[in-house]
């Protein structure tokens, strides 16, 4: 029996978008955790800079305090463009206290969008056929 390319070709589709589904389901959960039992702060947008050197995506660095007194500046790693934030905006962050550096903006669910967007563009090409692949697979399976 011949290798079930096309079977194999779906199935890896359907495990690639459970996959990125999954991932945006845990940022999902981590942000709703640092949100819930994290500490807020308002945070002043400083600066503006490229997520990539040469590309047109702009993403904020924001200067903010934490409970001790100190002051940090983060550079968030998610641009848009146009840019979401302007140099002088206020904006909610939230903050493991343990950890200040790691930071999460209030209402940024922008790489959770990205994540499950393309989880579902994978599962909308697998999902009408896995069953099927799968039991194709474990048949060339059994007989090899």
């Amino acid at each position: 029996m011949k290798l079930p390319t096309g079977e194999l070709f779906v199935t890896f589709f359907f495990l690639v978008g459970i996959t990125l589904w999954g991932t945006a389901y845990s940022s999902y959960q981590r942000h709703q955790q640092v949100v819930k039992n994290g500490a807020s702060a308002k945070g002043l947008v400083v600066g503006l800079h490229r997520v990539k050197r040469h590309g047109y995506s702009l993403a904020p660095s924001i200067r903010y305090q934490v409970y001790d007194g100190r002051e940090l500046v983060f550079h968030s790693s998610e641009g848009q463009n146009p840019p979401v934030y302007q140099i002088g905006d206020e904006v909610t962050l939230y903050y493991n206290p343990l950890q200040p550096e790691n930071v999460w903006l209030a209402d940024n669910y922008l790489m959770v969008y990205v994540l499950a967007g393309i989880g579902a563009l994978f599962l909308l090409v697998s999902v009408w056929e896995i069953r099927e692949s799968t039991v194709i697979i474990w048949k060339w399976m059994d007989n090899s």
